[in-house]
């Protein structure tokens, strides 16, 4: 037996970079433990975001970088996950500066990649 249940369908290390896809809740009030535990309920044996930034700006680590997320069916292999609790249109200027450190990070650790996608819906 392995740290992980054979089922565990995203233990594989993604091969290929290409995207930050920046997800947000929007008005949806969530915590890292709510979409955790949303993601296990769909059978996920841990969160499916690489990063969640959260409404007072804090950047918690989630799913380990290097491993495939679960958080776009199209793009889960090709992309590094990160969860904006709230609105993109109203995100404090912790939350900003955050997204901002975090983006310039990937981008240096991933020369790969290609664009970062804003994705407007929930988790």
């Amino acid at each position: 037996t392995g740290k992980y249940p054979m089922s565990y369908k995203n233990s594989t290390a993604r091969e290929d970079t290409q995207y930050v896809l920046v997800h947000f809740t929007g008005e949806d009030s969530s915590t890292y433990e709510d979409i955790k535990q949303s993601h296990l309920d769909e059978g996920e044996p841990e969160i499916g975001f690489h990063f969640i930034i959260t409404a007072q700006g804090t950047t918690l680590m989630g799913r380990h970088v290097s491993r495939e997320g679960f958080h776009h069916p199209e793009f889960n292999d090709t992309s590094v996950g990160v969860c904006v609790i709230g609105n993109r249109d109203k995100m404090s200027d912790e939350q900003s500066i955050a997204l901002t450190l975090l983006l310039e990070k990937l981008k240096s650790d991933y020369p790969s990649l290609e664009s970062v996608k804003y994705l407007y819906k929930s988790h």
